[in-house]
């Protein structure tokens, strides 16, 4: 049976008392996805995750931005996931990760490969302009209510 072990980061940021979300733009996909990290051997959830931001998003660790303590929520089950056909032992955390500092969240005001979205994009698996969202991080979101489409 297939393992997936991941960590999906919630990037957010307060705009007009609404919480918005970092997604980035997967054109092989054609789909817009969160900063998803699989976890390695001996590494924890948020070890996974700190790396995959500091990557994905080209961020220093210490200096950028800060990875919650806790998962927001932290799963294990095995289940299919969308689009598979077989079943898989899954487990995967969500942690809020939050930018500090002018230059790490002035890098994404412009930015042609990342956007904010609102909780109700991603509730509903696409943006207000058509952009489809990760179908499997839609899912878990939806599945265990980690975002409400009124945040």
């Amino acid at each position: 049976m297939e393992k997936v072990f991941r960590s999906v980061a919630l990037i957010q940021k307060i705009e007009e008392e609404k919480s918005l979300f970092l997604v980035k733009a997967n054109a092989e996909r054609n789909q817009l996805e969160f900063v998803i990290g699989e976890r390695l051997e001996k590494e924890s959830f948020r070890e996974a995750i700190t790396r995959e931001v500091s990557w994905q998003l080209d961020l220093e660790r210490k200096r950028d931005f800060i990875v919650s303590n806790m998962a927001q929520l932290s799963m294990e089950y095995t289940g299919t996931l969308p689009g598979a056909v077989t079943e898989s032992q899954i487990a995967v955390a969500f942690y809020l990760v939050h930018l500090y500092g002018n230059s790490a969240r002035s890098k994404f005001i412009e930015s042609t490969t990342t956007q904010w979205i609102t909780a109700a994009e991603i509730c509903q698996g696409y943006t207000s302009s058509g952009g489809e969202i990760d179908p499997i991080a839609v899912y878990w979101i939806n599945r265990w209510g980690i975002l409400q489409a009124w945040q």
